[in-house]
């Protein structure tokens, strides 16, 4: 309240209070009076659905007319207390003010009266029962009561609000509930970030799974001595197995409970991270702990229970004859080998790829409900590299044997022991190799995912504003425009600003696509972000063909002092056209239509235009046009045109053409037309020639002009790809285009580009030069293609947001501007949106940060305790070779050659592989959260130096262990290690 008092609630008579910009034309205990609407005695009964019947219907004539009214006090003056209150957007009166927006002009002003419902529903109801009122209803949702899982139950519930309202209260409930679209919104981003976390979890999963297969298979292996006595002496298998259950656990279980703790923990902690900083102002990111989270924990412990139990099977069934004969010369095929397993994973995965290739990615953005996914193809990435890794299972032992083969000419005990131990016993190393390789194609996938996204969502955001700053204008007008445009370029951190026009040019077979001609090509070409794959050539070059190096305002030039133009006209026949129309160009480019007199059958006629006085210099004639008068027949016949003069300010007469030499003269005809225009000898009024324009029997009505030819005609253009399809033209050939009233104009392709920014390739385009386009344009007098239709702005580097905005704020001024534009579109306000949607930028680092965390974690901890443990399984075999003279230098480098090839194979594989499967899975980024296709399309994007470390880290980690382990060794002496081992 800022005056006076609330309406009270037990009022008997009308109390209303109104808003404060309403003091200047109301005060305190002021009577306002309302009035309902009228009504008669008539009652309201509806016409019959025939319209026969109800045109003899007979309606009732009313005989009493009644209108009722109340008087109101004011007793108060309210403001609102937060105008951003959510619930005041229900109220759309809260802005009015007398003569301000929304208010009618010559009518009397609204004035908003606030009451009691009390009142309002009491008292007013008896008072006025006429009273015909409108109820809105708004919902202000509880963030905090909403999780993610109830975001699917809330948009049933939004969803069935209306219905219910209808239903059960009998009313119709219209409008939008716009934050049931927020909502759907918010799903979509969110299934379309969750998709790529699942699969990259999967593959993190799979690479752990095959970890603890990798570590369990070598503690077997070096168990298998002992299993192998317990057996002997009456064990069953059972029991083995039940023991290593029990082993496993006591693993699994703490694992199982303590998981999810640790991952909310995790998760807390990436919102100190600089990924998620912005969001959460450096406070960690709120996780929650439900009985979900417990479930998937005991299911990944189960999975991880049974990939460590898998090894045990068939470490159990063995006597000591069985491990003493597979420690002696071990088994080259395992059962998956041996039963063609991994044939069949390559079919399946050859299968999803094929599913995929069909489908164009994983999941259905169009589905009902949300973004909908295959499960099946869900596991495509992690059965590919599975299926990947099994190949390289089969191929490692021959490869290792071809290689053994073609280094025997190599004498030295690097290469022969190294390759040949691992040729003799390829399991270690090939175990290795695909925990290796699984590990860093998931590596490269997360490398891969977030700059990608990033970069798809940056390249969207530059594609479709083109510069830092566009807008839409009108009212462009000579010079006082440009004075405007030099006045915005003088502004601290403009670097550039430009206008261009955006239109349509018609196809000649039918349609149209869209047109953007460019004001100055190298200015634009600077202001634009231009991917290699837009097009052959460089932004530069491609707009730098539209430079024609000449003057191209074209026209016959007039006196400066011309008051007329005279045009002598002879028809024999009664001429089909009605008059004639000059276009003339004045000094700043605008263009001026005069009207010439008629021209009449049977000689020849001065058709004179008189030229408004106060044109500035220089004039220039640009056209003359003429279309058919309306009459039912037209009949074969010609018009000879011949001595065109300016006639000046004393009266002479100057001639601007003759036609009697070059003939320098075009028409431009509408689709369709038979009809021609040039010289001829056979009629002329002075000289040896005149001009000849011929039409022939046409029923319909059409307009051509006549214009002097000049360099701007063939318009230079640059076609998309789409475009030179329906126009059917190739790079280098002419075309004709549809411009004005679906004139016929010359067109040059004079390059093509895929793609460019502010256009949508699959519509098609043409870019050509807009002062070109302007002066073809104002030859054929069409005003809309004369003008521009946008403004672009360049900022200078480094210029802040807030800086580029008071600049676009300034823009909105038309006095200082000279022109009218419209609301800016700023490109570093679309890419600080992005930099802090959490749905695109967040998560995606968040699943970069998972991915190595697990995958790359699990590959080192595999690579240090399988090389320790082969290491030590080795240690008798070191101390005979030393014991035959091998050096320990010698030794060391054959170890550091056979696990470093294991290392360099399984790291350049798995950076191919994992490529290709973000090339492949990242598919979905071809279209947006709302299923529309993507422009531009998205590129690979790989953080090198992220994937070069993580792999360099494992190196060290295997060097450290590599020496760590040998320096053990090597503490054992030669007669010590054959002692213990025998």
């Amino acid at each position: 309240m800022i005056a006076g008092r609330l309406p009270a609630l037990d009022a008997t008579t009308a109390e209303v209070v109104l808003l404060d910009a309403f003091q200047g034309v109301a005060a305190l205990g002021d009577r306002l009076q309302l009035t309902a609407r009228p009504f008669n005695d008539c009652r309201r009964v509806p016409a019959s659905e025939d319209e026969n019947v109800a045109a003899e219907e007979v309606r009732c004539q009313p005989t009493t007319f009644v209108r009722t009214s109340i008087e109101a006090e004011v007793v108060g003056f309210v403001r609102l207390g937060d105008p951003h209150d959510l619930r005041w957007q229900v109220f759309d009166d809260r802005d009015l003010a007398p003569g301000g927006p929304g208010q009618p002009d010559d009518e009397p002003q609204w004035m908003p009266l606030l009451t009691s419902g009390a009142y309002f529903n009491g008292a007013l109801t008896a008072q006025m029962p006429e009273l015909l009122s409108r109820y809105r209803v708004g919902m202000i949702a509880d963030l905090d009561g909403i999780s993610v899982r109830d975001v699917p139950r809330a948009l049933d519930d939004l969803g069935a609000w209306p219905r219910e309202v209808r239903d059960e209260l009998d009313l119709e409930a219209g409008g939008r509930v716009e934050f049931a679209e927020a909502l759907a919104q918010f799903r979509n981003a969110s299934t379309f970030s969750q998709v790529p976390l699942l699969l990259l979890l999967l593959q993190v999963a799979g690479v752990v799974g095959f970890y603890l297969v990798v570590v369990t298979s070598m503690a077997r292996a070096r168990q298998a001595q002992e299993v192998a006595v317990y057996r002997s002496r009456g064990a069953s298998t059972s029991q083995l197995l039940g023991v290593n259950l029990v082993e496993g656990l006591l693993i699994a279980v703490p694992a199982a409970l303590i998981g999810p703790l640790l991952a909310r923990l995790a998760v807390g902690a990436l919102g100190y991270t600089p990924a998620f900083s912005n969001i959460t102002g450096g406070e960690p990111l709120r996780a929650s702990v439900n009985e979900d989270a417990f479930l998937l924990a005991a299911g990944g412990a189960a999975l991880a229970l049974g990939a460590m139990l898998l090894p045990t099977i068939g470490a159990v069934r063995q006597a000591i004859a069985d491990a003493s004969r597979e420690q002696a010369r071990p088994a080259e095929r395992g059962w998956f080998r041996r039963y063609h397993l991994d044939l069949a994973l390559v079919a399946l995965a050859a299968l999803l790829f094929w599913q995929l290739d069909r489908r164009g990615a994983v999941f259905d953005p169009q589905s009902v409900g949300g973004w909908q996914a295959d499960p099946l193809l869900l596991l495509s990435p992690l059965v590919m590299t599975a299926a990947a890794a099994a190949m390289v299972l089969r191929l490692y032992s021959p490869a290792l044997r071809l290689a053994t083969w073609l280094l025997r000419p190599l004498r030295g005990i690097t290469v022969t022991l190294g390759i040949g131990r691992a040729g003799r016993d390829p399991a270690t190393g090939a175990r290795l190799l695909l925990l290796v390789l699984t590990a860093i194609a998931v590596g490269a996938f997360a490398a891969s995912y977030a700059p990608t996204v990033a970069q798809s969502f940056e390249d969207r955001a530059y594609y479709a504003h083109g510069p830092d700053m566009r807008a839409a204008i009108a009212d462009f007008d000579l010079p006082a425009s440009h004075e405007g445009l030099d006045r915005l370029r003088a502004v601290d951190g403009v670097e550039q600003a430009l206008v261009v026009h955006r239109s349509s040019i018609g196809v000649p077979r039918g349609g149209a696509v869209p047109l953007l001609a460019v004001q100055d090509g190298a200015a634009a070409a600077s202001m634009l972000s231009f991917r290699e794959d837009f097009a052959v050539e460089s932004p530069e070059q491609l707009l730098r063909h539209l430079d024609l190096g000449v003057p191209i305002d074209g026209g016959r030039a007039l006196p400066d002092d011309t008051v007329a133009l005279v045009l002598y006209g002879y028809s024999a026949e009664s001429p089909r056209i009605g008059r004639l129309r000059a276009s003339i160009r004045d000094g700043h480019g605008e263009y001026h239509v005069l009207t010439f007199s008629g021209l009449e059958a049977g000689a020849w006629m001065e058709l004179r235009s008189e030229v408004p006085p106060g044109l500035t210099p220089p004039l220039a004639l640009a056209s003359v046009s003429f279309m058919d008068r309306r009459v039912l027949v037209h009949g074969d016949g010609a018009i000879f045109f011949d001595d065109l003069m300016a006639i000046r300010a004393g009266g002479a007469a100057e001639v601007i053409d003759d036609f009697d030499d070059q003939f320098g003269w075009a028409m431009y005809s509408q689709l369709g037309a038979s009809e021609t225009f040039g010289p001829s000898d056979a009629r002329s009024r002075s000289g040896p020639q005149s001009a000849r324009w011929t039409w022939t029997r046409e029923v319909t009505e059409r307009s051509r002009v006549l214009a002097p030819e000049g360099p701007g005609v063939p318009l230079h253009a640059i076609f998309s790809e789409r475009a030179l399809a329906l126009f059917g033209v190739q790079p280098g050939e002419r075309t004709f285009g549809l411009l004005g009233e679906r004139f016929a104009v010359p067109l040059l392709v004079r390059s093509t580009a895929g793609m460019f920014p502010t256009l949508d390739p699959a519509q098609g385009f043409v870019v050509v030069d807009y002062e070109q386009l302007r002066a073809v344009a104002g030859a054929l007098g069409s005003r809309g293609q004369q003008v521009p239709t946008e403004l672009w702005v360049d900022f200078v580097d480094d210029v802040p947001l807030a800086m580029q905005e008071a600049i676009a704020e300034q823009t909105r001024d038309s006095d200082w501007m000279g022109f009218v534009a419209g609301e800016p579109l700023l490109l570093a306000e679309r890419l600080d949106e992005i930099a802090s949607d959490p749905t695109t930028q967040a998560s995606g680092s968040g699943i970069l940060l998972l991915a190595f965390a697990g995958a790359m974690g699990a590959a080192v901890l595999g690579f240090i305790v399988s090389l320790a443990i082969a290491l030590q399984g080795r240690a008798l075999e070191v101390a005979v070779l030393r014991s035959l003279g091998a050096s320990t230098r010698g030794l060391l480098r054959a170890l550091v050659f056979e696990w470093g090839v294991v290392l360099v194979f399984g790291a350049a594989i798995g950076v191919l592989l994992g490529r290709w499967i973000s090339l492949l899975m990242l598919q979905f980024l071809e279209v947006t959260e709302t299923g529309d296709p993507v422009v531009p399309t998205f590129a690979i994007e790989t953080e090198w130096r992220l994937l070069s470390t993580c792999i360099a880290v494992l190196g060290v980690a295997a060097a450290v262990t590599l020496w760590a382990t040998w320096r053990a060794v090597l503490r054992r002496g030669v007669a010590d290690a054959l002692r213990l081992m025998q």
